[in-house]
């Protein structure tokens, strides 16, 4: 499949550029506000064009949406419009209502629209949800990075920006992986940032019914950190990395069996066999897109919905 990529963001040149070409695939076309300005050396042998002539070439087969967040809807919109499916960065939407309009165009022209949360190919929370430590209570998701310098696309809330919409779908995805109910925002903090118009961090607390409960925070004001910790009626688990993971990664646990020097103490220990989830999920797009799968966006609305409701708290 030949891929057309709008938007020269770091994501796309350094993960979804090496994951596209290791799935077997290409970047033939990088659509730029100002074309004039070629492409990084990274990027190799591609047609550097604007947004509309990407959209309309017939030698790109779809797109992947690398552009800032508030420009993920509109552009999104008009490749579907162009007859291209379209793999978007993170998140899909700003509001429920984008989010719609996007549902509604992709049932509407029967082309493939994916929200690009990699994580959700990754091995270990397949190992995750199958591993025995009784029903699932309790979930503690915590992801935070260290300021990022002026200028940067994350500082302005009109972007999209803040933790809460940059890092917090991550946070929430793990109940939305794990559990089995729906959300509700129980109850939300936000810090502001003195010099910004976004957030710095934020706790919320998001109720999935029938006892489970996730507890998320996200900061752009502290150290990197992350980290999913389950707790269930016979045990709990933590992933060490659950988010951006090294080429392998680990995870620990303990079950009542083990005796509480496993419960009180580090639990056992599991590696993951090496992988690239970014090239998992543009395996399975590529699949989606080929077996003519709809458009599921139920996910992607709950999780918007769940971030406006924190960003506005």
């Amino acid at each position: 499949m030949r891929f057309g990529v709008l938007g020269d963001a770091k994501i796309a040149r350094t993960k979804l550029l090496p994951a596209i070409r290791a799935a077997g695939h290409k970047v033939t076309h990088l659509g730029r506000r100002d074309a004039s300005a070629g492409a990084d050396p990274a990027w190799g042998p591609v047609t550097v064009t604007s947004y509309d002539e990407l959209l309309q070439d017939p030698q790109v087969d779809a797109v992947y949406n690398a552009l800032p967040n508030h420009l993920h809807v509109p552009w999104s919109l008009q490749a579907l419009a162009s007859g291209k499916p379209v793999l978007c960065e993170k998140p899909v939407a700003l509001n429920v209502d984008d989010l719609d309009r996007l549902a509604a165009a992709a049932a509407r022209t029967g082309l493939y629209v994916y929200d690009g949360f990699m994580v959700r190919f990754h091995p270990q929370w397949t190992w995750l949800k199958a591993l025995d430590i009784g029903r699932l209570t309790q979930i503690n998701a915590h992801f935070s990075y260290p300021p990022q310098p002026d200028g940067n696309i994350r500082n302005y809330a009109e972007w999209g920006g803040g933790p809460v919409w940059d890092i917090g779908g991550y946070c929430l995805m793990a109940g939305q992986m794990l559990f089995d109910g729906t959300p509700r925002l129980a109850g939300a903090a936000l810090e502001g940032e003195a010099h910004l118009d976004v957030e710095r961090s934020s706790a919320a607390l998001v109720d999935f019914g029938d006892g489970q409960f996730l507890t998320m925070s996200v900061s752009s004001g502290s150290a990197l950190s992350q980290m999913v910790h389950v707790v269930g009626t016979d045990g709990w688990a933590r992933l060490d990395v659950p988010f951006n993971p090294p080429p392998e990664t680990t995870a620990r646990w303990a079950h009542r069996n083990h005796g509480n020097d496993h419960f009180l103490g580090p639990g056992r220990s599991v590696t993951f066999p090496a992988c690239d989830q970014y090239q998992l999920m543009v395996e399975d797009f590529v699949a989606a897109v080929n077996e003519g799968r709809s458009a599921d966006l139920a996910e992607a609305r709950d999780l918007v919905h769940i971030l406006s409701s924190i960003v506005n708290a």
